[in-house]
């Protein structure tokens, strides 16, 4: 399939041309989540570089420091009529605190175009949930999308691959994973550990940016390509019967059950001889 292809082919994606309809979902939510300086921000601007086929315009603010995050507020990006990028706020350290806040952007407990503040235990989760049930965001078909720079080889592996497992369990799909700077000379072994994790859909790719948004045949086709497979696996999930309302019922519960789990060793590392009270 050549680009014109592709890019109708993205166009054009609706989720009501399914054989079972749109089963309640009025748009598809590509949730963008990583570190800080890894290329969120510009894997958005490409996305719509090459799906608008017009100039090039710096639509997502981009961080030029790993320890200073640019995007504090989950700011959403219209692709087309059916798929909306979010650019969610990106982690420095990934503590507990940052990756329970990443639990609540990618479940969608937390409204879009907010500044995001990090969760700092039960109760903040709680109300987070709380003040989202009462949004009615369960309309949304979540797809996250881990954005890592092949350039930072992976020192925790566990970390991350519980990251991406609970990431599954939350949104019901397993995140996909884009890999910027592939020609880095880590992209091979960051590539295979997180085949190792377990991702099977697994893209490398290099950004347009404000200073080189040359056009190229095989960046544009690269990114293309991206979006039709995560498009493609859209419509593979979209063959099975989803109950909307009850997947965000136990998105709530394990997010719930995350920050609970948090709260206890928290209470642990501060009273050793807190869990002889339990």
């Amino acid at each position: 399939m050549d680009s014109r292809a592709m890019r109708d082919y993205i166009r054009n994606f609706k989720l009501d041309d399914g054989p079972l309809g749109n089963q309640g979902y009025s748009r598809v939510l590509l949730q963008l989540f990583g570190f800080t300086g890894h290329g969120k921000s510009s894997f958005i601007n490409s996305c719509k570089y090459v799906v608008d086929d017009g100039p090039y315009k710096v639509f997502a603010k981009v961080v030029r420091s790993e320890e200073s995050p640019g995007t504090m507020i989950r700011k959403p990006y219209k692709l087309t009529e059916t798929i909306t990028l979010v650019d969610n706020r990106g982690c420095v350290k990934m503590n507990r605190y940052e990756i329970g806040a990443i639990y609540a952007q990618l479940g969608n407990f937390l409204p879009l175009d907010t500044k995001v503040k990090w969760q700092t235990g039960f109760t903040d989760m709680e109300e987070a949930v709380l003040y989202a049930e009462r949004c009615h965001q369960s309309s949304d078909f979540v797809v996250p999308l881990l954005i890592y720079s092949a350039a930072c080889p992976l020192t925790n592996k566990e970390d991350m691959k519980t990251i991406l497992t609970t990431a599954r369990d939350i949104t019901g799909v397993f995140p996909i994973v884009v890999l910027t700077h592939e020609l880095s000379e880590h992209q091979p072994q960051v590539q295979e550990s997180f085949r190792q994790m377990g991702a099977k859909n697994l893209f490398s790719l290099e950004n347009y940016t404000e200073k080189d948004h040359f056009k190229t045949r095989g960046k544009h086709e690269t990114i293309l390509k991206c979006l039709q497979e995560i498009i493609k696996e859209v419509e593979f999930w979209m063959l099975e019967e989803r109950d909307a309302i009850g997947e965000r019922i136990d998105r709530r519960n394990i997010l719930l059950e995350f920050a609970y789990q948090g709260e206890l060793e928290t209470q642990k590392e501060e009273d050793p001889h807190f869990c002889l009270l339990l």
